[in-house]
């Protein structure tokens, strides 16, 4: 293993060792604003370098027999640290992680008082009945799941637990970490729930917001209601259909979840996170055919289609800016190619308030009070939806085809920009072909992930 690197007199070199890599980044950056962040930058690497040989010795001792869903062992592939994880230690991570061989012991956590919001249940106990395949327990407490890091990590939650104020209960449910680490699929029933864990990982601090939260199931009904208008049959989702917290905000940050409906399913169709396909042990190597570049070229006009049609079409129709970079999709695949698209991970949507309130009204919806004051503006949803969708997710499907089916670089991007004009061509309206000619013009924004780290920033930025 080694890191590439070009001198200064134009020599190619391998850098065998992160010290040496370092050394080298050093003397590239002292002339650069940069070297006055060096340290923690350097800190950052390391536990990024140190994360990423622990999950690759994790992932190779995974085999058939393995219950791990998205064994997605280089991390966040578009960010510069991609496998950096402050918080946990080392023996958290070996005991619980989208890498681990077994299905972990999801405890669970009896809390009062506490937010339930939901429009697919009527209350508590039979949504708890749904998700975890269990009779609610009696009392009136709400039943919510805890990540067991957050157990050891969160003091909030420890407090809570010293002083008797939550009670864990003594039965656990069979759950496997996905690809994001917080997100857990019961093994018994099929749904997933997103936990808050007080942790780092890429780039952002894992608690769960109340914003997000509290509007995840509406965001989820809107998407549904879009959907069935629209009769987009290229797009499809996994429903966020409750969410729970301790009714203090601060408190509900570190003890809250989200509850999504299992991944839908159809006849015919192999549907796999693209996370699988793309990164990790790459499963476009065994179901697919992508051997030769004729071949890569027709499946990725096909692919980028069907990826770009629902985002872009409800960002410009609907007023709803998803993030549909690889890990908040699934591919459903027929006869090896890609039919549909499944969006995860919907309470981050970023709404237009012109087009979502009317909507929200006539259906007699409740967002959260605070919605529109704190929701990003919806220009940045935009920009956000064409970095996930271009450098979160279709460069990581040329990089793979360009590797593995010798594909041409230059005729991928035209792929695109074909698409990108058959989508402007085919919008709805006139309003809907300058949205969508606007999000064409922002290819080449991107997020400056690296700068927002130094900072430790937690405003969403694109240049």
């Amino acid at each position: 293993m080694g890191f590439p690197w070009t001198t200064s007199a134009g020599r190619r070199r391998t850098l065998r060792t992160p010290q040496s890599f370092l050394h080298a980044l050093r003397r590239c950056l002292e002339a650069s604003e940069i070297i006055r962040h060096f340290r923690p930058l350097v800190e950052d690497f390391k536990n990024s370098f140190a994360n990423l040989v622990l999950n690759r010795l994790l992932g190779q001792g995974l085999d058939a027999r393995a219950q791990a869903i998205e064994p997605a062992y280089d991390g966040h592939h578009y960010y510069p640290f991609p496998a950096l994880r402050i918080g946990p230690s080392l023996a958290q991570v070996v005991d619980c992680s989208h890498l681990c061989r077994e299905p972990i012991d999801l405890p669970m956590a009896a809390v009062r008082p506490c937010r339930f919001d939901s429009a697919n249940f009527g209350d508590h106990r039979a949504c708890f009945r749904a998700w975890s395949g269990l009779d609610a327990p009696r009392g009136a407490d709400v039943v919510i799941p805890l990540h067991p890091w957050q157990i050891k990590l969160s003091p909030i939650v420890a407090e809570l637990l010293e002083r008797g104020w939550i009670t864990i209960l003594d039965e656990r449910l069979k759950a496997v970490p996905l690809a994001s680490q917080r997100t857990c699929r019961l093994v018994a029933t099929g749904f997933d729930v997103k936990l808050p864990i007080d942790v780092t990982l890429t780039a952002e601090h894992r608690l769960l917001f109340p914003l997000n939260r509290a509007n995840a199931p509406v965001v989820s009904v809107l998407a549904r209601l879009f959907l069935e208008a629209g009769g987009e049959s290229s797009l499809d989702f996994q429903y966020d259909v409750a969410s729970m917290a301790h009714a203090d905000s601060r408190i509900g940050t570190h003890l809250s979840a989200i509850v999504r409906s299992p991944v839908p399913q159809r006849a015919g169709e192999v549907v796999v996170p693209a996370v699988n396909l793309w990164s990790g042990a790459r499963q476009a190597q065994t179901l697919l055919d992508l051997h030769h570049p004729e071949q890569a070229y027709e499946f990725f006009r096909a692919y980028c289609r069907v990826l770009m049609r629902g985002p872009i079409d409800f960002y410009a129709r609907w007023g709803m800016a998803f993030e549909p970079h690889v890990q908040n999709v699934y591919v459903a695949l027929r006869d090896g190619v890609p039919s549909r698209m499944i969006l995860r991970d919907l309470d981050g949507t970023i709404l237009d308030p012109v087009r979502i309130r009317p909507v929200v009204r006539e259906n007699r919806l409740r967002l959260a009070p605070v919605t529109w004051q704190h929701m990003p503006s919806f220009a940045i949803g935009g920009q956000r939806l064409v970095h996930a969708m271009l450098y979160g997710h279709l460069g990581e499907v040329m990089s793979y085809l360009v590797r593995s089916a010798r594909a041409d670089l230059a005729k991928l991007g035209a792929v695109v920009e074909d698409t990108w004009g058959e989508l402007i061509a085919a919008a709805a309206s006139t309003a809907s072909r300058r949205l969508v000619d606007e999000l064409r013009a922002q290819s080449n924004v991107v997020k400056p992930m690296l700068q927002i780290r130094l900072a430790r920033s937690m405003q969403i930025v694109f240049r």
